[in-house]
């Protein structure tokens, strides 16, 4: 691989990462109405700044994706987790995800997941478990809901 690292995103990445989430998510051919009914959820805000740790993946200077954690009372959640499209298949996901896991899970919680249905396999392949499922639009959707533990009672 050639030279990436991984470092806390800012502020001032905001356009950039909505910009590959976007384009992440239309990567796997969803109908542009869908795209659009999605759209509100796919935008991170200033507020998600302040509330989760976002860790961008930079290769040769270049932003090639982020990965967002939140730490609730009862579990980490992973709201985001997006690569540039061009870089799809190429481990950077399973890189990204290991990393943030490591950094900022430090506590015995649950790690969940609300995955696209196309992601799902990704996720079981770093062991994620699927316990359930979440409507979502449009109406008859769903996605999968995952969880992962670090620890073993």
């Amino acid at each position: 691989m050639n030279s990436t690292e991984i470092i806390l995103a800012q502020i001032e990445d905001i356009n950039e990462l909505n910009r590959i989430s976007f384009a992440s998510k239309q990567h796997w051919g969803y109908p542009e109405e869908w795209m659009e009914l999605w759209k509100e959820d796919l935008l991170l805000t200033e507020r998600d700044f302040e509330v989760q740790q976002i860790y961008k993946l930079v290769l040769e200077k270049m932003i090639i994706g982020f990965c967002a954690i939140q730490e609730l009372p009862e579990v980490y959640d992973v709201t985001n987790l997006w690569i540039e499209p061009t870089q799809i298949g190429k481990g950077f996901g399973k890189l990204l995800l290991s990393f943030c896991i490591e950094k900022v899970v430090l506590n015995n919680k649950l790690i969940v997941v609300e995955a696209d249905p196309n992601a799902e396999a990704f996720y079981a392949n770093q062991g994620f478990v699927t316990y359930g499922q979440k409507e979502s639009l449009p109406k008859g959707r769903f996605l999968p809901l995952m969880k992962k533990s670090l620890y073993h009672n």
